[in-house]
């Protein structure tokens, strides 16, 4: 008898948003590896389309799909192309977000709500389109979120984005326990310092002081490299992960060991 292969994303069709650069990327790369269809989704055109493209030259398929989270019609909506272009919608990564450096003595009330509607907010909206899609199609689905070790640490001047992240982790406990009868799973990932960072913050940790002073606190004595992220998002997406949904895991290097 010939089963098919361990964590199978053969011919299925996944969404992964912020895939214009860094870990959405790697991630989307990683899926077409493994055999899946791929909409490349974020708010920049042209990234969409470079890593679409990339993808494309190597032999996978993937279409580019510019799209911003915080607007739940355009999220509705790159569900529906995504179905229409690929016949078919098995999961999505939930990955987008933004990131903020700053002392909550110095955090504006602007700043704080920024944070939770690019990180949190605009995540329950993808969530909920996809679920209200796949409940009236009578189908299930598997939502893997981006979390970060953030969201159960404290770092210093991470207080806006540590509350986001939190809630991240939260929605994917509520989630998970609301939508397990509908054949819907949502599991979270919780990097912790990686090779590429966030637009814009990537200097902050690669900045020889910052890596002496974090360095000696990782246990594995590195950053991560993107590509160690993507085991657990095909585990959490394949078949293999059916009875797995309200779970969080930290790819950290044990960091949040200590």
């Amino acid at each position: 008898m010939i089963t098919a292969p361990l964590f199978d994303l053969k011919d299925r069709a996944f969404i992964v948003t912020g895939a214009g650069r860094g870990i959405g990327a790697e991630l989307a790369a990683g899926l077409a590896e493994a055999g899946a269809c791929v909409a490349v989704a974020s708010r920049t055109e042209a990234d969409c389309e470079a890593v679409a493209e990339s993808i494309a030259g190597k032999g996978g398929r993937a279409l580019a799909f510019p799209f911003d989270a915080r607007d739940e019609a355009q999220c509705a909506a790159l569900i529906a192309k995504t179905n229409q272009a690929f016949g078919r919608l098995d999961g999505a990564v939930v990955n987008h977000g933004i990131g903020l450096h700053r002392d909550a003595l110095d955090t504006t009330r602007d700043e704080f709500a920024d944070m939770l509607e690019g990180n949190l907010t605009s995540y329950f909206l993808m969530c909920r389109e996809l679920g209200r899609r796949w409940v009236a199609d009578g189908r299930s689905g598997a939502i893997v979120l981006m979390s970060s070790n953030a969201s159960f640490l404290a770092y210093d001047e991470l207080a806006a984005y540590g509350v986001s992240k939190a809630g991240v982790d939260q929605l994917c406990r509520q989630l998970a326990a609301e939508w397990a009868k509908h054949g819907i799973r949502v599991n979270a990932i919780g990097p912790g310092y990686m090779t590429a960072s966030m637009k814009g913050i990537e200097s902050i940790y690669d900045a020889p002081e910052v890596k002496a002073k974090v360095l000696p606190r990782i246990p594995a004595g590195r950053y991560g490299a993107l590509r160690e992220l993507l085991g657990a998002t095909v585990y959490f997406l394949s078949d293999e992960a059916g009875y797995t949904t309200g779970q969080y895991l930290a790819i950290d290097g044990g960091y949040s060991l200590l």
